[in-house]
């Protein structure tokens, strides 16, 4: 039923838009772009902390119907003219349009009020957050800026949804994992970098279970160096077929369960889904046939860490975003994140863990112990912390220029393994 409602509500989305024109001269991988899209210089009068949003920002609601918003001019009072586009869905009969609009930026935040509201929040100077309501629905979108003309001339290609067969099997049935995967034009081979998604939270809301993890900004940086860029999403999570069960309470309402019993297995299961995505990426003829780059964010940094750990020859390096199984609310939440990044200690390689002071779920102290178990069992890497602007670590991750330095220097230190 959510994935029914979720078709519906992409197709309530659009279908009391009215286009400017049926169709645009230029088209970017199908969403219409006015031939007379320009950025407008802004006034001198106007504040620059207004200015940050001109120009092409681009995205997915609901990680399904594609989406660009063009800021072309804001004001000195905050008001903007924006074009709102987006792309074909047959499946929903929605048919890809644009329209001008109004809106207006206060400090960090755009807003459009027209038959629906979008809200556009900064979350760097070149990703935002995007959230679309009309009535009772909902759609979230993460957004990534972009330079217009460069944006209509290279030819830029939407993240791409797609299912694959795995070997895994459930209640006697095959399942297929959704992965969206985001790569450089043309056939490669390119080298592979799969990014795991973190938990839900606390694991008691279902509706959180079937949205799609993906980040275009993070994409885009390392589809910039030639990677191809995956995000598998484990079973019962986004589009992807089975039961999300990753160690769960007995009482499912209860959401994650901090007992190691229960906890540990759930990781276990999830370690085993990557496998699955990562040995059918693998044998794509556009994937390199080299050690892939590992990556993931909370529940996915541990993951990437432990399953280094446990396929050593196959990754070249590990990005660790806030890592961690177990909150530290969890009694059991050392010997849990412990364990499992313990596990990782067999891979020979550098890895890096960026952390946010003040994370919610995770103290420096927490990840910096995890990090000295790590090391203790052989691991190899650098621990760096930051101050997230906002002032919630766990969000490291969407603050780019707080680590992109340390990831440039991490890759250059990985660069010959990742070649053989």
């Amino acid at each position: 039923m959510h994935r029914l409602a979720k078709r519906l509500f992409v197709l309530a989305m659009v279908i009391h838009f009215v286009p400017s024109a049926a169709f645009a001269d230029r088209l970017v991988d199908g969403v219409p772009v006015p031939d007379d899209a320009k950025i407008m210089p802004p006034s001198p009068a106007v504040p620059e902390s207004q200015q940050r949003f001109l120009g092409a920002w681009v995205g997915r609601w609901g990680d399904a119907l594609k989406h660009i918003l063009i800021v072309e001019s804001v004001q000195l009072d905050g008001s903007a003219s924006v074009i709102y586009g987006w792309g074909d869905s047959p499946g929903l009969s929605i048919t890809r349009g644009f329209i001008r609009l109004g809106a207006n930026v206060s400090g960090d935040t755009l807003t459009i009020e027209s038959s629906f509201t979008a809200t556009y929040k900064l979350t760097s100077a070149t990703s935002a957050t995007a959230l679309r309501r009309r009535g009772e629905s909902r759609a979230q979108a993460d957004m990534e800026k972009v330079d217009l003309a460069a944006l209509i001339a290279s030819g830029k290609k939407f993240a791409e949804s797609i299912m694959i067969s795995t070997k895994l099997w459930e209640s006697g049935k095959p399942v297929r994992l959704e992965v969206v995967i985001d790569k450089p034009p043309g056939d490669g081979p390119f080298p592979l970098l799969v990014f795991n998604h973190g938990s839900t939270g606390q694991g008691n809301d279902p509706a959180l279970f079937t949205q799609s993890f993906s980040n275009p900004a993070f994409a885009e940086m390392f589809v910039k160096k030639g990677y191809m860029v995956a995000f598998p999403q484990r079973r019962g999570r986004g589009k992807s077929e089975g039961l999300y069960d990753e160690g769960f309470n007995v009482d499912r309402n209860q959401g994650y369960a901090c007992d190691p019993k229960l906890s540990l297995p759930g990781a276990d299961r999830a370690l085993t889904d990557i496998a699955a995505a990562v040995e059918v990426l693998r044998q794509r003829p556009d994937v390199a046939r080299r050690p892939i780059l590992m990556a993931g964010i909370s529940r996915g940094g541990i993951l990437s860490i432990a399953y280094a750990g446990m396929y050593p020859r196959e990754v070249a390096g590990v990005i660790n975003f806030v890592g961690g199984w177990m909150a530290e609310g969890c009694p059991n939440a050392r010997e849990v994140n412990g364990t499992l990044f313990e596990r990782g200690g067999t891979f020979r390689h550098p890895t890096l863990w960026l952390y946010g002071n003040h994370d919610p779920f995770y103290s420096l102290d927490h990840s910096r112990a995890n990090f000295a178990a790590f090391q203790a069992t052989g691991g190899m890497g650098s621990f760096f912390d930051f101050e997230v602007p906002g002032g919630d670590g766990h969000r490291v991750m969407f603050s780019p220029p707080l680590w992109t330095d340390h990831v440039d220097r991490y890759l250059d230190s990985i660069a010959a393994v990742a070649k053989q």
